[in-house]
């Protein structure tokens, strides 16, 4: 048998052992979905909560808004830091308790932020509340692959995606109603009561994932991906305030640049290692991660930009200019699962193309935009970006899990958030980046782009768009090219 065919029997073997095959429950695979569903809403509805409070925190607390951004940054960082090895523990451990657990801590974490007594009090508890949070995320894609057959899994990932969206869809509503007529400490309450639910559920509903006697906790691995992590992120947060070539700005970049090489040496000694880098061999994975990453990248600076533009440009109020932005949430929660079942039944390769295809055609129109463009078809095209994100997630995200074995599941699911959350970051700062540089280039005695006239923000945003869909024609390319037209399921390792 060839080491293909026997990584095929290996998986499915293991397949078997899991979710989804014939001695699960009736209805198992739906009872699966509603409790890692739940779980990457909460994380994701957490985030929009706190967003919308900051303000709030900023004055009853006194402090700066330096200061306060440490709320939002702290979780960030932690679940940014942690997701792979969270994936990792829950392969060595078992998915189902590391994604409870993941939601034990989240709810430790809210309740410590309700009665949050100072600021960095708050802080430290967000940190906790990333630490869930990276458990959750990590997991979440994994225990709907496990629990699903493959003739369903697209449809099924594109059901989560639906929940990632409807959380950061509801999440400024949500904690903005809340706020507004309980108080901030209100917002975290219910979070940790929903949490106080979900948990002994997710316990009752959950079957325990098998395995492998015998592994051990890359701690060292572990320690280092964190600092190199969090090292680039807190370089790419602060870069923009305190300069590019800033003495602690470039010490970061030095610092997570050490340590990531320092990461690769330890994995690549280490008998059981957080990462396994001959997955990268499989061009199922590897090509699903780059592409995730590069789409990412693309699209996340229209989150930043295009409030300027409504509001700078086209003299929007903030309010209906919320109404506007919610247009590719909105898309994207509604046809999510669709963009999964095409996959199913035809294969992740066309339909992650033609995604694509419709990202890079929305971000090529959104660098031709002008002061005088009309709101409604701006919208439009947030629209159609919705429609291109919903065909390509759900059949990317299905291609990444569907080409390992599943005793990589949890690693996978890490590797999943980490290519949006590390994309997102790095997007969002290239494009604020390119839209100052852009901007004040042709707007002439102005200290900061946001006192430039409309028309010289116009050379802005065209700047920043243009590499924006650059990008995505570079994920464009990648997933045509080297994406193979047939999954190659990984050998579980011995």
């Amino acid at each position: 048998m060839t080491r293909m065919g026997n990584g095929v029997a290996v998986a499915r073997r293991e397949a078997r052992s899991v979710g989804g095959d014939s001695e699960a429950p009736p209805g198992y695979k739906w009872q699966v979905l509603l409790v890692a569903g739940t779980g990457i809403f909460m994380s994701t509805l957490s985030n929009g909560i706190v967003n919308v409070a900051l303000p709030v925190l900023t004055r009853e607390f006194e402090a700066s808004l330096v200061l306060a951004q440490w709320v939002v940054l702290g979780y960030v960082l932690c679940i940014t830091g942690l997701l792979l090895p969270a994936g990792r523990l829950a392969d060595m451990r078992g998915r189902k308790e590391v994604f409870l657990g993941g939601f034990v801590v989240f709810a430790i974490g809210a309740a410590l932020c309700t009665f949050a007594p100072s600021l960095p009090w708050l802080i430290a508890a967000r940190v906790i509340q990333g630490i869930g949070g990276a458990f959750v995320q990590a997991n979440s894609g994994a225990l709907i692959t496990q629990a699903f057959p493959p003739n369903e899994r697209g449809r099924a990932l594109g059901l989560n995606g639906s929940f990632v969206s409807a959380g950061a869809l509801t999440g400024p509503i949500v904690g903005g109603f809340i706020t507004a007529a309980f108080g901030w400490r209100a917002s975290f309450l219910a979070i940790l009561v929903v949490s106080a639910i979900a948990t002994p559920a997710g316990w009752w509903m959950l079957r325990r994932s098998p395995v492998k006697p015998g592994q051990r906790f890359d701690l060292a691995g572990a320690a280092l991906f964190l600092l190199a992590t969090g090292s680039l992120m807190l370089a790419l947060n602060g870069g923009s305030v305190a300069g590019w070539l800033a003495p602690g700005t470039l010490g970061l970049l030095a610092l997570a640049v050490v340590a990531g090489g320092a990461f690769v040496v330890v994995e690549r000694r280490v008998a059981q290692p957080t990462v396994d880098f001959a997955m990268f061999a499989n061009r199922g994975f590897s090509t699903a991660v780059a592409a995730a990453f590069l789409s990412f990248m693309a699209i996340s600076g229209n989150v930043l930009l295009m409030p300027f533009y409504f509001q700078y440009v086209l003299h929007e109020p903030p309010d209906t200019t919320g109404l506007y932005l919610i247009a590719s949430p909105v898309t994207m929660m509604v046809m999510a699962p669709l963009g999964g079942w095409l996959s199913d039944r035809s294969g992740p390769r066309m339909i992650t193309a033609v995604g694509l295809t419709l990202e890079v055609a929305v971000l090529a129109s959104l660098a031709t935009l002008a002061v005088d463009t009309h709101p409604m078809a701006v919208s439009a095209m947030l629209v159609l970006m919705g429609v291109a994100l919903a065909l390509f997630n759900s059949p990317n995200s299905n291609a990444m899990f569907s080409s390992v074995s599943p005793s990589h599941l949890g690693l996978v699911g890490g590797f999943q958030a980490l290519s949006r959350n590390l994309g997102q970051s790095l997007g969002q700062t290239v494009a604020g980046v390119l839209w100052s540089v852009g901007t004040l280039a042709v707007a002439g005695e102005v200290s900061s782009a946001t006192q430039a006239s409309p028309e010289a923000m116009m050379a802005g945003f065209h700047l920043a768009y243009g590499v924006a869909a650059g990008l995505a024609g570079a994920a464009l390319v990648v997933s045509v090219v080297a994406r193979p037209r047939t999954v190659r399921v990984a050998a579980a390792p011995a």
